[in-house]
């Protein structure tokens, strides 16, 4: 079963380089916040599965937390600062 989980990181990992990619290809900076929000979510998936492998689920579980939670507030601040003072 920890197989299992470790083909999923490795997925999970591919799919954190091809959205590297993908935002330093974008054209516009639309396209370039939103690969930060996947990537943001892709992270933290990939902290709870690495938690799991090592069977102190508990203890990621709080790290993901606090690291969408900045997240979250990077990306409000970068959308501010995107969309300019109204």
């Amino acid at each position: 079963m920890s197989s299992l989980f470790i083909f999923l990181l490795i997925g999970i990992v591919i799919l954190i380089i091809s959205i590297i990619f993908f935002m330093f290809k974008g054209k516009i900076i639309y396209d370039k916040l939103n690969a930060v929000l996947v990537m943001n979510t892709l992270i933290v998936i990939a902290i709870l599965v690495i938690g799991f492998v090592h069977g102190r689920l508990e203890s990621y579980i709080d790290i993901a937390l606090s690291y969408s939670l900045l997240g979250f507030i990077t990306t409000a601040i970068l959308a501010k600062y995107i969309g300019g003072r109204r």
